[in-house]
Parts: C-alpha cells; sequence; structure tokens
C-alpha cells in the first residue's frame, strides 16, 4: 500500500466516523509508519523464530538417527568409542542417554574406571538421574576395589540421595565402608538398614551390627 493510499484509506475511515473518534484516528495517522515498522519487525521475528525452531528440530532428528546407527553397533567398545566421539556435538537433550549407555556398556565390558568417569559426567549433568549416576559410580569403584573411593563418593553425596534410592545406598555404603575399615559408618549404615529391613533380611544384618560393635570395641 503507497503511502496516498495509506492517507486516503485513513482519510476515509475519519470522514464516515463521528467527532469523537477523529483523535484517536488522527494520532493513528501521526504514527503510521511507526505503527506499520513495529508490525514488521513482529512478523520478521516471528519468521525467524521459526526458522530456527525448524532448524533444531532438523538438527535433534538427524542426531537421532546418528545416536540409533551407534546402538545398533554389536561390538560394545567400538559403541563405546563412537559414543565418546558422537558426545562432543551432540544436542545437550541426548547427553544424558548417550553418558548413561557409555556407563552401563563400560560395566558390562569390566572398563570399571571409564564406567566411573561416564557416571560422574552423567552425575554433574543431568539432575535427574543423578542418584543413579552416584550409586553407580560408587558401585564402579567397588568393582574396581577402590573402597575408599566408593565410600567417600557416597558420603559426600549423600543430600542428593532421595529415599527412594535409601536402601541401595545403605547396601553400597555398609559395604564398601567395612572393606575400607571404617567400621563406625559401616555400623551406622547397618543400624539404618535395620530400620526399614524385610524378614529375609534382618538376620543377616543383625549379624552385620553385632560383628562390627565387637570390631569397634576391641580397636
Amino acid at each position: 500500500m503507497s503511502e496516498s493510499d495509506k492517507k486516503g484509506f485513513l482519510e476515509r475511515i475519519m470522514s464516515e466516523a463521528d467527532d469523537s473518534a477523529h483523535p484517536f484516528l488522527q494520532k493513528i495517522q501521526d504514527n503510521i509508519k511507526i505503527i506499520f515498522l513495529v508490525v514488521g519487525l513482529v512478523l520478521f521475528i516471528a519468521a525467524a523464530y521459526s526458522l530456527n525452531s525448524f532448524w533444531q528440530e532438523r538438527k535433534i532428528n538427524q542426531a537421532n538417527s546418528q545416536m540409533q546407527a551407534i546402538m545398533a553397533q554389536d561390538n560394545p567398545k567400538a559403541r563405546v568409542a563412537e559414543l565418546e566421539t558422537f558426545l562432543d556435538n551432540a544436542p545437550n537433550r541426548l547427553k544424558g542417554a548417550i553418558l548413561m549407555e557409555m556407563a552401563r556398556a563400560s560395566m558390562d565390558m569390566g572398563e570399571y574406571e571409564r564406567a566411573a568417569d561416564s557416571f560422574g559426567k552423567l552425575s554433574s549433568f543431568d539432575r535427574d538421574m543423578r542418584p543413579v549416576a552416584l550409586l553407580g559410580k560408587a558401585k564402579a569403584y567397588e568393582l574396581m576395589e577402590e573402597h575408599g573411593q566408593a565410600l567417600r563418593t557416597l558420603q559426600e553425596e549423600s543430600a542428593a540421595i532421595p529415599d527412594e534410592f535409601k536402601v541401595q545406598y545403605l547396601n553400597l555404603l555398609s559395604f564398601n565402608a567395612e572393606r575400607a575399615g571404617d567400621y563406625a559408618s559401616a555400623l551406622d549404615a547397618y543400624e539404618r538398614l535395620k530400620e526399614g529391613a524385610q524378614a529375609t533380611d534382618i538376620g543377616f544384618i543383625e549379624y552385620k551390627i553385632e560383628t562390627l560393635r565387637q570390631k569397634l570395641s576391641n580397636s
């Protein structure tokens, strides 16, 4: 619409409107260029946002396809190596799944140090997966027979363990504390386990509590 057309259009409206509407229409006419500029800017931003969303979604779809191709590999060592390379450029929404698969496959292969590293990265990256990652990291250290490191991991992150994971947490804590020679921490963990123990567990837990009390009294 040309400037003359815009002006004629507004003048027609003003001539047909009653006197009370003229000040408002006059204000529109006085600011017509700014109004069209703002409308054009809003439309441009909306189009740019839509285009960006399209490319982001396309990137996610491509990344999903690439990850599926990697996961289809039968060789777990090659799969972990490719996932490790893929991790750097993967979209953030996939990184948690990549780290979890790297940790799981490394545990299956007996590469516990790599598993502990992957669980550690997962714990830092994904808050929702943090409890599972911390327990997995401690278990990896346990399987390396680094019981002191497993114990430190569990003790330092105890606040991050929700109630639904407390039994698994206390089982790991009691075992690794005893193996690390920290009988006081092991005894405390077994006593906390006893509070929610099932009938099938109570005998073993009471035996461990009595054994640890004797060790502490003799030390």
